[in-house]
Order: C-alpha cells, then sequence, then structure tokens
C-alpha cells in the first residue's frame, strides 16, 4: 500500500468537490449571488412603482421604451418570490450553515454521503440557472407569481415550462440534502454525544430536515404533473380538461406552511449558539427549546 498523499487538483478540490466545509462555502456564495440578484428585481420593481413614467436608470436599455412591461413586471415579481425563497433563504440556512457546522458540532469527519452532498449542490445550481434562463425566451420568465397557480401557470409563456423544471431540480436537492442531514446527525454523532447533549443549531437542523424531507414531496409531484399539463396536454390541475385548480393549491400549500418553519428554525438555532456562546453560559431552557422545535415541526403539518 502506498503511504504518499495525492494532491487533488483545483477542480476536484474546489469545483466537484466532496468536503462538507467546500460544499457549504459553495452554497453560501451561490445562495448569495441569486439574492443579490433578487433584490435587483424587488429594486427595479420599486422604482417603476415610483416613478412609473421615468425610465430606468442603467438597466434602462433592457427594456421596451425603458419601462417595465406589464408581463416583465408579473415576471419580476414572480421570480423575485422564486428567488428568495427556494434559490436563497433555504440554501443559506440549511445548505451553507447545515453542511459546514453540523459535522463539525457532531464530531463527524464529513456528511454521511459525500457524493449525495455534491451531488445536491449541483442540482441546486442547476436548477437556479435554469429558472433564470426563462428571462431570455420569447415572452419572458415565469409570471404566474412564485405560487405557480394554475389555471394561469397552464397557459402561461415558456418562462413557466423552465420555472417548473428549474423546480424539479430544486426539490431534488433539497431532498438529497435534507436525507444526508438527518442520517449524519443519526449516525456520525461522536460517542458519548447524546441526543440531549446535542447543541440546539443541530436539533433545529434535524427539525427542519425532517420537514424538507416530508414537505417537498407533494410539491415535487404537483411541478412534475404541472409541467405534463402544459407539455402533453393532460387534465390534472387544468380546469377547462376536467383538472382540479383547487388540488393543486392544497399540494402546494402542504410545502408552505412547513416552509415557514423552514426557514425560521434553523436561523433560531444560529441566534441561541451566538448568544450560548458569547455570554459563555450554557443554553437556558435547552430542553424547553428541544421539546418546542419537535412540537413546531409537528403542528406545522396540520396547520
Amino acid at each position: 500500500m502506498s503511504n504518499t498523499h495525492h494532491e487533488e487538483g483545483f477542480w476536484t478540490k474546489y469545483i466537484f468537490s466532496q468536503d462538507h466545509k467546500v460544499i457549504g462555502i459553495q452554497y453560501g456564495i451561490t445562495s448569495l449571488l441569486f439574492l443579490l440578484f433578487g433584490f435587483s428585481l424587488m429594486m427595479i420593481m420599486r422604482w417603476q412603482l415610483a416613478y412609473p413614467d421615468t425610465p430606468i436608470p442603467i438597466v434602462g436599455w433592457m427594456f421596451e421604451n425603458r419601462m417595465l412591461s406589464p408581463d416583465m413586471y408579473n415576471s419580476f415579481g414572480a421570480m423575485h418570490g422564486t428567488i428568495m425563497i427556494f434559490l436563497g433563504v433555504v440554501p443559506v440556512v440549511v445548505g451553507a450553515f447545515g453542511n459546514y457546522l453540523v459535522p463539525l458540532q457532531i464530531g463527524a469527519c464529513d456528511m454521511a454521503f459525500p457524493k449525495l452532498n455534491m451531488a445536491s449542490y449541483w442540482s441546486y445550481l442547476i436548477g437556479g440557472v435554469v429558472m433564470l434562463l426563462g428571462f431570455v425566451l420569447p415572452g419572458g420568465a415565469a409570471n404566474s407569481g412564485w405560487t405557480s397557480y394554475p389555471p394561469l401557470s397552464i397557459v402561461a409563456t415558456a418562462g413557466q415550462t423552465v420555472w417548473l423544471i428549474g423546480m424539479i431540480f430544486l426539490i431534488a436537492s433539497s431532498l438529497l440534502g435534507s436525507m444526508n442531514i438527518i442520517v449524519t446527525i443519526v449516525q456520525l454523532r461522536a460517542p458519548g454525544l447524546t441526543w440531549m447533549r446535542l447543541p440546539f443549531f443541530i436539533w433545529a437542523q434535524l427539525v427542519t430536515s425532517f420537514l424538507l424531507l416530508l414537505a417537498f414531496p407533494p410539491l415535487q409531484a404537483a411541478a412534475i404533473f404541472q409541467l405534463s399539463d402544459r407539455l402533453i396536454d393532460t387534465g390534472f390541475f387544468n380546469p377547462y380538461a376536467g383538472g382540479s385548480v383547487l388540488l393543486y393549491q392544497h399540494l402546494f400549500w402542504f410545502l408552505a406552511h412547513p416552509e415557514v418553519y423552514v426557514l425560521i428554525l434553523p436561523a433560531l438555532g444560529i441566534v441561541a449558539e451566538v448568544i450560548a456562546n458569547n455570554i459563555r453560559k450554557p443554553l437556558w431552557g435547552y430542553k424547553s427549546m428541544v421539546y418546542s422545535s419537535v412540537w413546531l415541526g409537528f403542528m406545522s403539518f396540520i396547520v
């Protein structure tokens, strides 16, 4: 057996890395770039509302008559909401902080499934890029709101199709990442690190990962069904073909209610750890906070 150290190349070490720290940084940088783009869309929309008859500065050359058309405004609104929720906040709090800190705080060498971890990030990146490609298609990006309600989303422009394809990639990324975090926490804890000795941030990530794993599959099914309505004229949600508009809303909000706690629980875990570390005292009410987090996760499904 050779004991020589094999130095990884640039692409293996930084681009297609399986190291949880590098993947966490990749998630962080990518999600912050998406957030910046989503923030820019919001600023353009606000300028249009504040000065409806004034050309948009700097980026005005992008639009017809240097103004936002009604369809383009709807596209900006839909993509802003999508970016902030699915491409921004969730990848930051779960993908970036979860990947980077969970193995460190439980004493693990890496995530349970490093290759799956890498696939999760690239699925996320591909999904986001595919969504943004809608801006260069005829008719612009998705313009049916970030909820993509039918029947408007059934008859929308081609940008809605790429939005649905991107959403399928994003949901697959969340499912892979959440499963990885759950297995890592359950199986790779250091000896002696019992459940009630876990840092509160780990509990927040565990509950959040269960929410993602259980809540996203219905939206994945809804996205696939809606895509088939658009491409092969099925009738799942199209009322003109006997479909149910309300069925899509049920599937969407089965995700969206737990999604509220997906956004807030990791943030609570981060704040709790920062405060406890800086005041140099154990977290007060630790058990109550753990039980409350689990209870919140359970209740979010039956709202």
